[in-house]
């Protein structure tokens, strides 16, 4: 099944709109990238609203500062920039279209999806557009970048669980609204969470994501594997990954939450290291990830070895669980081996572990106080007093 759109609009202008749930779904309006006399005219126009910002589609508006981030595989570039006639501080990701393993059909797909959504935990773009070999992509700056990034500096052992239950909560709210218009995400880890500088979590990452409307109708199943995926696998469902008849539906996402659970806790993804086709078995034989490591809230952590970061299921682990039973829970429902067993995203927004952020005192950032913002990119977003889906990005993803 092919997840890719043909678009037939023609515009050189592209604006935000403050509101959510504005989208378009008239194929007439969109061209083709092939077809587009510059990128811009590939992408959809959201309806109008008299409360847009309207950033025009030009290289020569944007000043780049510095480079403060990278992503997939170093291909594309992420740069603080000003946008000139506004002052405004954004970022601006240039992805190389020569750079080799680069699909651009990919490309195309992620930014035409990303310009579909609108919702409070995921990142806008405010428009794209080509220069000479890339395709910039601007977007709100996010002054804590990916949730793996603060993992890897900060939090090697793993996150507060307070942090934990923030960020999912964030996340289950992301993928309700995805999962509702149609849309699978397929690739839900902790580099494509982006962390604002007022602790909103926003979702990336949608090159991967499909649509299982198909000529108007809903398909219960989708039986297409995403391309170039290999350094998603850890985080994939299992029904995915076995490519049988049955297929696969949103309820896949919800496996890759409780994956990310676990990388958030533990620092490290469950399934690292072993070969792919041990991991697929381990999947298969419902072998799910067990607490091996994870932050207090003061800091503290015990580390564990890698041998106890899968275990049978009903098994508990052999190292200290520093996470209560709600975490358990709420894991133990997302891998259930049985996809009509898991919750669906809205329903996971109930648990427990998911209010538990609700007790805390603490803030997200201040929670994870010991991180710096990165140098150079602005405390507070200047574009979000005029939409409310603009904050700070600094990501590796």
């Amino acid at each position: 099944m092919s997840c890719l759109f043909k678009c037939r609009c023609r515009s050189s202008r592209n604006e935000v709109s403050s509101g959510e749930d504005i989208r378009t779904n008239d194929e007439s309006l969109y061209q083709h990238l092939s077809e587009a006399s510059n990128f811009s005219e590939a992408i959809p126009l959201v309806q109008k609203n008299p409360d847009m910002i309207k950033y025009e589609a030009s290289v020569g508006n944007f000043e780049l500062l510095s480079v403060i981030g990278r992503g997939f595989n170093s291909t594309a570039i992420v740069s603080l920039s000003k946008h000139i006639p506004s002052g405004h501080r954004l970022a601006v990701k240039r992805t190389n279209l020569d750079a080799l393993g680069v699909d651009i059909a990919q490309v195309e797909h992620e930014i035409w999806v990303t310009r579909q959504l609108r919702h409070e935990n995921i990142i806008p773009y405010f428009c794209t557009f080509v220069k000479g070999n890339e395709i910039w992509a601007v977007m709100p700056v996010m002054t804590y970048g990916s949730v793996r990034d603060i993992l890897n500096t900060h939090f090697p052992m793993g996150l507060p669980e307070y942090a934990v239950s923030f960020i999912l909560r964030d996340l289950l709210s992301a993928l309700h609204y995805i999962h509702v218009r149609g849309y699978i995400h397929r690739s839900i880890k902790a580099s494509h969470l982006l962390l604002s500088s007022k602790g909103r979590v926003m979702l990336s990452g949608f090159r991967y994501s499909c649509n299982v409307i198909v000529n108007g109708r809903w398909q219960s199943r989708i039986h297409a594997f995403p391309e170039n995926a290999v350094n998603t696998l850890n985080w994939l469902s299992p029904e995915l990954l076995e490519q049988n008849l049955m297929g696969y539906n949103s309820k896949s996402d919800i496996y890759s939450v409780g994956v990310t659970a676990f990388e958030l806790a533990n620092g490290v993804a469950p399934f690292t290291g072993m070969a792919p086709t041990q991991m697929l078995l381990a999947k298969l034989r419902d072998l799910v990830p067990r607490q091996a490591s994870s932050a207090l809230c003061d800091g503290t952590a015990v580390k564990a070895s890698s041998q106890d970061m899968c275990k049978p299921s009903g098994e508990s682990s052999s190292k200290a669980n520093l996470f209560g039973s709600d975490f358990s829970s709420f894991t133990s429902l997302c891998l259930q081996r049985d996809p009509t067993l898991r919750p669906s995203a809205q329903q996971l927004s109930s648990h427990s572990f998911i209010k538990l952020c609700r007790k805390s005192s603490a803030s997200l950032p201040e929670i994870i106080s010991v991180v710096t913002p990165r140098s150079g990119v602005p405390k507070e977003d200047e574009g979000e007093a005029r939409s409310n889906k603009s904050d700070e990005i600094v990501w590796t993803f």
